[in-house]
């Protein structure tokens, strides 16, 4: 028989690693790329370390990604039997975790989708990079705001209590909006998406492609690939 709890654990333990590797890697291969951008400012070394070390951590943060976000998925439905099903809305932590869950899987899908979408060209484009980024920042706020809940839940105290002291916030009250402000918060997300594409579609950006023919030409931000010593014979 399954012990959905221990499942539970196991992929959270799982999601949450992956995750923050994730994270670590494409903040590396930012700040590379700003080092390697601004390399006159830096010593040689630093800048030698950063080309050897961008192409390794750029694809280690995708495919960590990819891990992460699969095991935040089943993290998600092994986390639904963690708890008997007719107490599982009562309690308000328990609903804060669910609502965290579903930020942190909406912005790690962004994350990929991005990376996905425009490959390693993303990181010829400082402006797309910087979208990259910042969203992945929030994606790692959000998951560990998740695990913050999820560590009241099981241990009554979490490493995150100080922030959320500073904050002036308390996660185990409900994060609940008033309907109105969520109808009309929603009415504006659903309008901008929907402009969004239409904008995109007319200017064609569903073809556009990031990398020497297009970013290249006005930036000299190089793709992080992995450089390979070769002996010379």
């Amino acid at each position: 028989m399954i012990s959905w709890s221990s499942a539970h654990t196991l992929t959270a333990e799982m999601h949450g690693g992956m995750l923050m590797l994730a994270f670590i890697c494409i903040m590396m291969v930012a700040l590379s790329q700003l080092a390697i951008a601004y390399k006159t400012r830096f010593p040689d070394f630093l800048i030698d370390v950063a080309i050897k070390v961008r192409g390794y951590a750029e694809a280690t943060g995708f495919f960590a990604a990819i891990g992460g976000f699969v095991g935040l998925l089943l993290s998600s439905y092994t986390g639904m039997y963690a708890w008997p099903q007719e107490t599982l809305l009562l309690s308000e932590e328990v609903r804060n975790k669910i609502t965290l869950t579903i930020f942190a899987i909406v912005l790690w899908a962004m994350v990929l989708f991005i990376r996905m979408r425009f490959g390693r060209g993303l990181w010829t484009c400082p402006k797309m990079a910087t979208v990259y980024t910042v969203v992945a920042m929030a994606a790692m706020a959000i998951t560990g705001a998740c695990g913050s809940v999820g560590a009241h839940l099981t241990a009554g105290e979490s490493l995150l209590d100080p922030v959320w002291e500073q904050l002036k916030i308390t996660i185990s009250e409900g994060f609940v909006l008033q309907p109105a402000l969520a109808g009309v918060m929603a009415l504006v997300g659903i309008a901008g998406l929907i402009l969004s594409l239409v904008f995109a579609k007319k200017k064609d950006l569903f073809n556009v492609k990031l990398g020497p023919e297009t970013c290249q030409r006005f930036y000299k931000w190089d793709e992080p690939v992995i450089h390979t010593d070769q002996k010379k014979e």
